[in-house]
């Protein structure tokens, strides 16, 4: 899918320069006689000790996940009103998620290791509470009791969430969420329960009877101590032969209308060496990712010239996104209605071969309900290839699949 840029910042400043020159030269001193460029501002700011990854906020506090910390700043004037450190952590082989090793610190094989944030999320259903997942435990989470009299208390209730089952299986630790790689975690309520949609980066230092997964819907148990998959086929994994070959960043995740979405950036096949951007949907639920399909998305900056001809660049690898209702200036311009979700997303240029930005960048806007139109487009025309870097060129998905779109359509 496309779309045409509606910022670029680079562009901006040429047409405002090219719009003064045509006025005449006699208003550009009046214009800059009216600039005040030694005023300075004060505004509120934080300062953390470690690089902040999450941000989420809840009841006037902002909660903040950081290497070894999570801070509680006042939503106010981001004043500090609480902390809570979460590492180093001594990691041993012999020692389980939740367990204190410190005793081991002395014995052969443990390390210290730093704890990255890599999902911060509030939940509201059971209780008011801040669950964090970081780098070590093999990406276990934690969840803070939120005090309904003070919501920036994040350490007087504090549980891990690891309560594996006598019979499980260590490739299928339905507890171990997220990857120091790089994760992005989505949670939603449906039908009384909390299900955690959850995509992972992976490369070969995960072996492949690991416990962590590419994609996958895991529900939080109503004793709230842990996680458990719905079916066998709750998740999906990169083959382990791509692994190393076929990174893929998961950049955003969000829900509307059913349907749940992912946005990466990956090559643009097995053996291509150029990045793009791609959009994941599959149905809120479907447990067994049934309904999962990818389509690239891109972000297009056209540049009318004087001849009549144009000239479009386009901006390939997502670095953030966020999903909105649009204004009524933007919903005329893109032919949206004032409710309709609305992909916002921040493009840049990539380096060649490689997924490292340039200093280009363009904002695009996409409603949702054409992405969907996208979708169901490429099933009806019957222009749907395998997802080889999940399933191999010869598995039973890649033939006759079934996708279900209209069912999941009319849910």
């Amino acid at each position: 899918m496309k779309a045409t840029a509606v910022l670029a910042p680079g562009i901006l400043v040429l047409l405002f320069t090219l719009v003064q020159k045509s006025n005449g030269e006699c208003k550009e001193a009046l214009v800059k006689s009216k600039m005040n460029v030694n005023m300075q501002y004060q505004l509120p700011n934080f300062t953390a000790e470690t690089p902040i990854q999450n941000v989420v906020s809840h009841k006037h506090h902002i909660y903040l996940g950081a290497i070894n910390y999570l801070y509680v700043l006042n939503d106010k004037d981001l004043q500090k009103v609480a902390e809570y450190k979460t590492g180093p952590v001594l990691e041993h082989p012999d020692c389980f998620p939740c367990q204190n090793c410190s005793h081991k610190a002395n014995l052969s094989g443990g390390v210290w290791k730093d704890n990255i944030n890599m999902a911060l999320l509030v939940d509201t259903y059971y209780d008011d509470q801040l669950i964090s997942c970081g780098s070590v435990h093999r990406g276990t989470c934690q969840r803070h009791v939120l005090p309904p009299d003070n919501t920036a208390n994040i350490q007087s209730e504090v549980h891990c969430m690891y309560s594996p089952q006598a019979d499980e299986e260590p490739s299928q630790c339905p507890d171990c969420v997220v990857s120091a790689l790089g994760t992005k975690v989505l949670l939603s309520e449906k039908d009384r329960f909390i299900n955690f949609f959850v995509g992972n980066t992976i490369n070969s230092s995960y072996l492949p009877d690991h416990s962590l997964h590419s994609i996958s819907v895991r529900r939080l148990k109503e004793t709230q101590d842990g996680f458990k998959f719905l079916t066998d086929q709750s998740y999906i994994d990169v083959l382990p032969e791509f692994r190393d070959s076929y990174p893929i960043k998961y950049v955003h995740a969000f829900e509307s209308n059913h349907f749940i979405y992912f946005l990466t950036v990956q090559r643009e096949t097995l053996d291509a060496q150029t990045f793009h951007t791609r959009i994941i949907r599959f149905c809120s639920v479907d447990s067994g990712l049934h309904s999962y399909m990818e389509m690239p998305l891109e972000c297009i900056l056209t540049e009318k010239r004087r001849k009549r001809s144009t000239r479009e660049e386009v901006f390939n690898i997502l670095q953030a996104a966020y999903v909105s209702k649009p204004g009524t200036q933007l919903a005329k311009q893109i032919g949206a209605n004032l409710n309709d979700d609305i992909l916002y997303g921040v493009f840049a240029q990539s380096k060649p071969d490689s997924v490292e930005p340039m200093n280009r960048s363009a904002v695009c806007a996409f409603p949702v309900k054409y992405v969907n139109e996208f979708f169901n487009k490429i099933v009806n025309k019957n222009n749907v290839r395998c997802l080889q870097h999940f399933y191999g060129p010869n598995h039973e998905h890649c033939f006759n699949r079934d996708y279900g779109v209209d069912k999941y359509n009319n849910v």
